[in-house]
């Protein structure tokens, strides 16, 4: 093995170097660009271009630009370095004669390289703009040409000549298919024996056993699978037996469709003609089998519970019936009009069975667009022989889904659906009348590309429903996790990429060829030019690469330095925070550099750009600015840090970020705080945890007089220095500070270990006092007030003489609210205003 690896790496570099010799050099491509174009413009001076020749020369031409991008890549290379090594030499003196003989010999080596270089350069660029030219003159020339043949009435089922001669065409051709293959019969009879016959017999029972053993496990397996799922299945369960089915009714149909292909081609039995005929129906087999994964997939006739559509049993059942009609339609044009007229079908004939098919597809295409926009399973009883499907429990109830309750509202104005309903219906009703007429090429214009696309369009919307249906049992099985809920960006990503996918099909379906195709994506890789700068869909793509791969990068290296590299460092947080922001701006401005670098963006123009916005920086971005070096100054100096106690006017918190135009302080209520960072830097702040965490506690309480003094000091003093958040060093102090009014006033001064927990110790130390206080008899006062009344006995007189009025006038001894006694009710027995059983006030 290694002896191996030793003589490949020997050969390698010598296959290279042969390549490299034999691949045409540029002059030889040059000519052979002229000589295709030359060609091309003839033909076409001559109008003797038809849509085939058309398609070849369009896809030389294409192939001809697709060579001349890298090759004025390439010149453009060798170019600069030559005009860099002729401006080192400086310019060249007045008199050619004082000049060295060395640098003047090495001055003219390089004006004729560059010269020579330049030539072909202009003939690349001449060369592209002709291949250009002519790319437009053939799109003409071929949007012409469809449009006649589109438009070009051959002969008609309506003229009493068309039908003899269609029936004639395709009897001669049936005979000729005959004829061939009993011909064949005939000499492999005569010519084979019963020995030689034993060997061809083997292989048919062979065949015939894999058919039999195919059809057995495909109704098996789809049996099988229906019975293992219902509506109370999981998702996962339901999508995963409809994966199955699909598969079953694709690949095992497939597989005896191309057994017997094989079978009948492998035989000898069939001539040219026969041999068209076959591959013809080895594509509308193709077709067919498709058509019946796909509806089988989306309408599930048998397997109810793993229908994607909403239709009933009975509806559903028939939208797949005539889609099945539909694909069996298209199957057999594709066997006998295509092929037909590569048989040598008369154009009698190909109407005839064009006419045929077209109205059979019609008819099945316009029942088949009845059920694009049905009412809900509910809507329409099932069939009596079909018990109606219990609805899936996991499903919001069709009353309270509000799509219902929106569809139901907007019934009445056009949707998608029923759009595409009426220009089926519309196709439906015109490309037979078009076949009957003669219109052969119009017809089908009209008809076909319309199922083929309605084709792609379902075969997109099934993918698209599948992996919306994983994603969603994923996120459902893991609710409330905020990484899973990002999956909910797949199916979006799945249906942009689906659109994308699905657009060249659209294109070459609806006439379209691989030329337009080609040129769409030169078009992409070269770009366009407004003015004089000239965009490029590439390079804007990989400027957006770049940039976000430049932001990946950035991310996780302040991930690394933020996990991993800067705890070990025994740098604080602040620091490290401030590290980790910093690099991160170094990482986005040096991702925005790689990324213009990288779509070629030329910096002389953004810095004339950056010129012109500076102007409004200064006027309307001049806070936004401020702010921005302001977070720069804070970051650098770290007059605050991530996770600082500080304090401004507008209230305290704690430091949490330090971003680009302002600070998130998280407030002590837990709320959010943002801070301009140009505030931070004018205004005063105060910084509880700036350079240390130790801050002060100062703690009050009062004593009645009388009290010992000395005593409250030592109680104060062992209750301060027996806290363990308190420091010793310096000690706490103990301080008699005056005479209130109503107390005598103590305060406790000592350094925390840790100021956050101020709140905390405070109230330890409060508990603590309480104690203390009440076990040495310590009395705490609290202001009292005593309101002393003068002439209390005139008071006491003048309301009794009105309480008696009161009675006097009532005639039952009570007051009575109402007249003219502002006393309050009394509730005392259950009823308002009603007083006491034998109260009498």
């Amino acid at each position: 093995m290694k002896h191996l690896f030793a003589v490949l790496a020997l050969l390698l570099p010598l296959a290279l170097t042969a390549a490299a010799q034999n691949a045409p050099s540029l002059s030889e491509r040059l000519e052979q660009w002229e000589t295709d174009a030359r060609a091309i413009e003839e033909a076409l001076d001559a109008d003797r271009h038809t849509l085939e020749t058309i398609a070849r020369a369009r896809a030389l031409l294409e192939s001809d630009l697709l060579e001349v991008l890298p090759a004025r890549e390439a010149l453009q290379t060798r170019i600069a370095p030559l005009r860099d090594q002729l401006e080192a030499l400086g310019e060249a003196p007045a008199d050619p004669q004082t000049e060295a003989p060395q640098i003047a010999t090495e001055r003219q080596r390089l004006l004729a390289e560059i010269g020579e270089v330049e030539a072909r350069l202009r003939r690349t660029d001449q060369a592209e703009a002709r291949a250009e030219g002519l790319l437009v003159q053939l799109s003409e020339k071929r949007k012409t040409l469809f449009t006649d043949q589109l438009l070009s009435r051959g002969p008609s089922l309506l003229e009493a000549a068309t039908l003899p001669a269609a029936l004639a065409s395709i009897q001669r051709t049936g005979r000729i298919i005959v004829l061939e293959t009993l011909s064949r019969i005939d000499r492999q009879s005569t010519e084979m024996n019963v020995p030689r016959l034993v060997p061809l017999i083997l292989p048919v029972v062979l065949i015939g056993v894999a058919l039999a053993v195919l059809i057995k496990v495909r109704n098996v397996a789809i049996v099988r699978l229906q019975r293992s799922v219902n509506y109370d299945s999981p998702h996962s369960r339901r999508v995963a037996a409809g994966l199955g089915m699909t598969l079953a009714r694709l690949l095992l149909p497939a597989s005896a469709v191309a057994l017997i292909l094989v079978a009948v081609d492998a035989s000898g039995l069939l001539g040219g003609q026969g041999k068209r005929l076959l591959e013809g129906l080895r594509s509308g087999a193709a077709l067919l089998i498709g058509a019946y994964a796909l509806g089988g997939a989306y309408y599930a006739p048998s397997a109810p519970a793993l229908r994607l559509s909403r239709l009933g049993d009975r509806d559903a059942r028939r939208a797949f019936r005539w889609l099945m009609i539909l694909a069996l339609v298209v199957g057999l044009d594709r066997a006998l009009v295509v092929q037909g007229e590569g048989m040598g079908l008369a154009i009698e004939g190909l109407t005839l069975l064009n006419a045929a098919l077209i109205g059979a597809g019609a008819l099945a295409l316009a029942a088949f667009a009845y059920y694009l926009r049905r009412p809900p399973a509910t809507a329409e009883p099932d069939a009596p022989d079909a018990p109606a499907p219990a609805r899936d429990p996991a499903s919001p109830d069709p009353e309270d889904d509000p799509e219902e309750q929106r569809t139901r509202t907007a019934a009445s104005s056009i949707s998608l659906l029923s759009l595409l309903r009426l220009v089926a219906w519309l196709v439906a009703l015109s490309a037979p009348v078009l076949a009957l007429s003669g219109y052969y090429a119009g017809s089908r214009f009209l008809f076909y590309p319309l199922v083929f696309s309605g084709a792609v369009i379902g075969v997109c919307l099934l993918l698209f429903h599948v992996v919306r249906t994983i994603v969603d049992q994923i996120a459902s099985s893991h609710d409330g996790d905020s990484a899973i809920d990002k999956l909910q960006l797949i199916p979006i990503g799945v249906a942009l990429l689906l659109g994308c996918a699905a657009a060249p099909v659209l294109a070459l379906i609806w006439g379209a060829d691989a030329a337009d195709l080609s040129e769409m994506l030169r078009m992409v890789a070269s770009g366009f030019t407004v003015g004089e700068v000239r965009v490029s869909p590439v390079d804007f793509i990989a400027f957006v690469g770049v940039l976000v791969l430049g932001i990946v990068i950035t991310r996780s290296l302040q991930r690394l330095l933020r996990q991993t590299v800067l705890p070990l460092t025994g740098m604080d947080a602040g620091g490290r925070d401030a590290i980790t922001a910093g690099a991160g701006y170094l990482g986005i401005v040096a991702a925005a550099l790689v990324a213009v670098s990288s779509a070629g963006l030329d910096l002389s123009n953004l810095a004339i750009v950056a010129g012109a916005l500076s102007v409004g920086i200064g006027f309307g971005l001049q806070n936004i600015v401020n702010n921005f070096v302001s977070g720069v100054i804070l970051l650098i100096e770290r007059p605050i840090k991530a996770g600082d106690w500080i304090e401004l006017p507008s209230g305290m918190g704690h430091v949490k970020n330090i971003n680009v135009r302002s600070t998130e302080v998280e407030t002590f209520d837990r709320a959010s705080l943002f801070v301009p960072n140009s505030q931070l830097i004018a205004e005063n702040v105060i910084n509880w945890t700036h350079s240390n965490l130790n801050g002060r506690v100062i703690i009050q309480v009062g004593v009645a007089y009388g009290t010992d003094t000395r005593l409250v000091e030592r109680i104060l003093s062992e209750i301060a220095r027996a806290h363990p958040m308190i420091l010793r060093r310096p000690p706490p102090s103990v301080l008699f500070r005056s005479f209130d009014a109503d107390s005598l006033a103590f305060e406790i001064r000592a350094i925390l270990r840790d100021v956050n927990w101020k709140l905390s110790v405070q109230s330890d130390i409060n508990h603590e006092i309480a104690r203390r206080f009440t076990a040495e008899g310590i009395v705490i006062p609290f202001s009292q007030t005593d309101i002393h009344f003068q002439g209390a006995e005139e008071i006491g007189e003048a309301f009794g003489r009105g309480l008696g009025r009161a009675r006097l006038a009532n005639g039952s001894g009570m007051p009575q609210i109402g007249e003219g006694n502002d006393a309050p009710p009394d509730n005392r027995n259950g009823g308002p205003g009603r007083p006491n059983a034998g109260d009498d006030r």
